[in-house]
């Protein structure tokens, strides 16, 4: 048997290039894990939704009228305390839904960090004058600033985590069934398809950046990576407005007058009538807050 020679440049073992190791990531795989995370936090909140709690319980229309009051009195009230009381009761409403505080502090934390980079220059004399209680490189930090900032900062967090609360308890098609009930249909119908469509930009998205990877041996250069999204966004923008155009037709075709239908809405129960007495005080309270 003939003996079997391997060619010179098989025997030698080379460095694989620095996108290939491990513990580097190119802009193609963070494009993945971005959008398989934005999927998979799209479905856990509608795991969240169908469990059996409190405010899952509620009738739609209820639920988005009582918390509609509720963040209303956030944005009305003038005292930290209040503010501070409604932040408690949104973590305090997580529990008796079966959410916890966890994922509904991991949803308020980014709208925190924003408002907090953004009320920075608030704490400064230079826009807020009082008593000056720190110099920052000859930049005095004023007591009247860290107060302004601060209440600001409550306030925000309120409102987005009673937001978040009925986002997290609320399923889709429930969530602008009952907004239909307050708002015209139309604007009820377009915020329900562009929704939808997300979805579908997002899987379309994900499929491209998989496909992308998948015909990438080496790791593609920074300017390759940014010609090749650009060329993508611009391929999902057309599809958008071609399928946007297909899907009217075909929903016209079908007999759709703007509105959408769905079950019928139950009677509210005692339970809806108490949340709606409850979250009533609560902006009664605001007025004197």
């Amino acid at each position: 048997m003939a003996e079997v020679i391997l060619p010179e440049w098989l025997k030698g073992r080379e460095e694989a290039p620095a996108s290939l190791r491990a513990g580097s990531a190119g802009f193609i795989e963070r494009s993945l894990v971005n959008f398989a995370s934005t999927m998979k936090r799209l479905y856990v909140d509608g795991d969240y939704s169908s469990k059996k709690g409190a405010l899952q319980a509620i009738e739609p229309r209820a639920k988005l009228a009582g918390f509609f009051f509720i963040i209303i009195a956030a944005s009305l009230a003038h005292s930290a305390v209040f503010l501070g009381g409604v932040l408690v009761l949104a973590f305090a409403l997580s529990f008796v839904s079966r959410i916890g505080p966890g994922p509904l502090a991991k949803r308020t934390f980014p709208a925190f960090v924003f408002t907090s980079v953004i009320v920075i220059p608030v704490i400064f004399g230079a826009v807020t004058p009082g008593r000056e209680v720190l110099d920052v490189f000859g930049a005095s930090v004023t007591g009247e600033g860290l107060r302004s900032a601060g209440f600001f900062l409550v306030r925000v967090a309120a409102m987005v985590s009673t937001a978040m609360l009925l986002s997290l308890t609320t399923r889709e098609a429930d969530f602008f069934r009952g907004l239909g009930r307050f708002v015209p249909s139309f604007f009820a119908t377009a915020l329900f398809l562009t929704f939808r469509y997300a979805f579908v930009l997002i899987k379309t998205a994900e499929d491209s950046a998989l496909a992308m990877k998948a015909r990438t041996i080496a790791g593609a250069r920074a300017v390759e990576s940014r010609t090749w999204f650009a060329g993508r966004a611009a391929l999902l923008l057309k599809k958008a407005y071609g399928v946007a155009e297909e899907v009217g037709m075909a929903m016209v075709s079908r007999g759709f007058d703007g509105k959408l239908k769905g079950a019928a809405a139950r009677a509210l129960r005692g339970r809806d009538y108490i949340w709606l007495g409850f979250a009533s005080f609560v902006l009664f309270l605001s007025f004197g807050a």
